[in-house]
């Protein structure tokens, strides 16, 4: 209750996708942990609520989970937003030379929070940044912007792992696992180094002539709660299986450190079928309190 004052502010309290949530989270999370409630509970009122904001989510028709999720996130932040200025959550600086990375990155976060300040916001939102360099001049431009959450297309850091065995001969076992990648190639694969030429050539603003340039995207830092994105894409590719860790070190993969490199699995979501638009989907959610796994299947 008490991010309650920030939900009644609003004269539409009753309508809004919040109170629907609060009232969710109260079913699932009583007060007394310890006392006897029903074995399921249907959030016939939450669903309604989200399928007269979003026609996405109307009827009975299957969705993916990473769409409810991000709807999820950016209502409950827009309801709870508690700055005076509110504008809108894609905020991002424009392209700078980057000479003092962590006064340029304070000032873009202040720039966040003038107009994003919310529970949601607090928990689940943190800063990544574009790098271009010229192979010119090597000068370089940075583009921060905010994220919520990491899409990895396992396909993709497939390829990613099994280019990376071909040249390196210590790793030479890895090609015998072609259907696997763990997630820590996940993020070797989310800061790999990108380079564009030819038509895709940038004009460097340094030594003002168009030229080859190299790109790569760096966590600059990390979120109280990190929420990943694992993209099978579609047909043989859902045959990729990924590897995870109860407990995740991102240390080597965020600029600064400070921010939170440390992350406990609390919950996955699962999908069986054979397409994002039908299946099943699954949770599996590990308890706060007992420590303990639970599995949650509606069928």
């Amino acid at each position: 209750n008490k991010h309650l004052i920030d939900i009644v502010r609003n004269d539409y309290y009753k309508k809004q996708l919040c109170s629907s949530f609060k009232l969710l989270i109260e079913k699932l999370w009583p007060d007394n942990f310890m006392q006897k409630r029903s074995t399921y509970y249907a959030p016939h009122d939450f669903k309604n609520n989200i399928s007269s904001k979003n026609p996405l989510f109307q009827g009975v028709a299957a969705n993916d989970s990473k769409d409810l999720v991000n709807f999820l996130i950016m209502t409950l932040h827009e309801e709870l937003n508690k700055a005076k200025n509110f504008n809108n959550m894609n905020v991002s600086s424009s392209f700078a030379d980057q000479r003092n990375q962590q006064v340029m990155l304070n000032n873009f976060i202040q720039n966040f929070q003038a107009t994003n300040k919310s529970i949601i916001s607090d928990l689940f939102y943190a800063v990544n940044c574009n790098i271009i360099q010229c192979l010119l001049c090597k000068a370089q431009t940075f583009n921060y912007q905010t994220y919520f959450f990491i899409i990895f297309p396992l396909e993709e850091v497939r390829k990613f792992k099994l280019n990376k065995s071909f040249n390196q001969f210590n790793n030479f076992n890895n090609m015998f696992n072609n259907n696997e990648v763990n997630i820590y190639e996940c993020f070797e694969y989310d800061k790999k180094i990108t380079y564009m030429g030819g038509e895709n050539a940038m004009h460097c603003n340094y030594c003002q002539r168009t030229c080859n340039s190299s790109m790569c995207t760096l966590l600059t830092t990390g979120p109280e709660i990190l929420v990943i994105i694992l993209n099978r894409g579609q047909g043989i590719q859902f045959n990729v299986k990924i590897n995870f860790v109860e407990r995740l070190n991102l240390a080597s993969y965020i600029q600064f450190s400070n921010t939170g490199v440390n992350y406990e699995l609390i919950g996955v979501i699962t999908h069986m079928g054979e397409s994002n638009m039908s299946g099943h989907f699954i949770a599996y959610c590990k308890s706060p309190i007992s420590k303990t796994w639970f599995k949650y299947n509606d069928a």
